[in-house]
């Protein structure tokens, strides 16, 4: 009876994390994708504003206001795949992993209206795993309850609802977590695998659910199915090699994107050298580095902890953007580092802090949607 309590608790936590948070964000941006702009009054200071909601326009707002900067190239590779051509620098659909666009074509229909539900549906799937592993790392009820509305109000979590693939790693990553913490290995290897092949970072869960096994004492037993997890990444690059020639093109473009291999501390210490700049284009200097310090801590509190695997998985899910040399959308990086929002979730057992990453959380998480809608850089990278 307890474990029914418990497991029914989780997922009406989750779900109601869910909904409010997805219900907070299709308001604003069709509320906001609907503003006409009239004119401008009082010296040009002030616009007036219309607000109509049709029917018709609905969607097709929704579309173009989700439709936006990475979006497209992913969409490239749905409807066409990949550019096949010699390799050479330059913007290409390379530089992004195939799972999420795959799993969409197979979706079928509008690649934007698949891509947001198939975006949806594994965010629900996400939260309802991310209770019982809090759980199973040592949270309570009330500390699973705060992981999972933490996550879904992340100030970057707008990003779960949008054609993007970040809800689907954010799933597949703590799926493999859920799954090694049971003893389901060869699941922990299978999971890893997918997320391997939907974003780079996947590859950190290798060391991670390695250090895990240890701390189990089933690393013998563990190992061959952990084996399984660069065969995501290696299956991309056997496939770019085949397209282009060079196996690592997907890291070869990313220098159009301005990112280049730099020392990690760089991109902390250029902020702090200048830490009035706290906005560029396409980058919220500001809260990045929050976003970075925040993971860094997260990562300290697990490994003072000696829960060896979160800290280690949570800290090298910060080194790898940091080595390429920019601050640019940590913030977003940052929603899918689940160790971040269990680590959150115990600091919360303090009211004052519970009540202090609610706030701030709600807010950031409606400005950026707001600021979406307007297509404002910052808020799309």
């Amino acid at each position: 009876m307890p474990m029914k309590i418990e497991v029914g608790r989780s997922v009406r936590a989750a779900l109601l994390a869910f909904l409010l948070s997805r219900a907070l964000f299709f308001a604003l941006v069709v509320a906001g994708s609907n503003v006409a702009f009239v004119r401008k009054v009082y010296n040009d200071r002030i616009w007036e504003t219309t607000v109509e909601l049709q029917r018709g326009r609905i969607v097709p707002q929704l579309v173009i206001a989700v439709m936006n900067g990475d979006a497209w190239y992913y969409r490239s590779i749905a409807v066409s795949g990949y550019d096949r051509r010699p390799f050479a620098p330059g913007p290409a659909n390379w530089a992004f992993f195939p799972l999420y666009p795959l799993a969409v074509r197979l979706f079928g229909g509008d690649y934007a209206i698949s891509g947001m539900l198939l975006a949806n549906a594994a965010l629900l799937g996400a939260l309802l795993l991310l209770a019982p592993l809090t759980r199973a790392r040592g949270g309570s009820d009330d500390d699973a309850a705060r992981a999972v509305f933490y996550a879904a109000f992340f100030p970057t979590s707008y990003f779960f609802s949008m054609p993007l693939p970040e809800s689907l790693f954010f799933l597949l990553t703590v799926a493999a977590f859920f799954a090694a913490q049971r003893d389901r290995w060869w699941l922990a290897g299978i999971a890893g695998a997918l997320a391997a092949a939907t974003r780079p970072a996947g590859i950190l869960l290798l060391p991670a659910l390695a250090l895990l096994a240890i701390e189990r004492g089933v690393w013998r037993r563990a190992l061959a199915w952990l084996l399984l997890i660069p065969i995501g990444t290696a299956a991309f690059m056997l496939q770019l090699h085949r397209l282009t020639g060079n196996a690592f093109a997907f890291a070869g473009v990313q220098s159009s994107w301005n990112r280049h291999p730099s020392a990690p501390w760089t991109p902390l210490l250029a902020f702090l050298r200048r830490p009035g700049v706290i906005g560029e284009p396409w980058n919220l200097i500001g809260l990045n580095f929050a976003a970075a310090l925040l993971i860094a801590a997260a990562a300290a509190w697990f490994l003072a902890r000696r829960q060896w695997s979160l800290g280690a998985y949570a800290l090298l899910s910060l080194l790898l953007p940091l080595s390429a040399g920019s601050l640019q959308s940590i913030a977003r990086y940052a929603a899918v580092v689940f160790p971040l929002h269990i680590a959150l979730a115990f600091a919360g057992r303090r009211a004052a802090i519970d009540r202090v990453i609610v706030a701030i959380s709600i807010a950031l998480f409606g400005w950026l949607v707001a600021l979406l809608t307007l297509r404002v850089d910052f808020a799309l990278a």
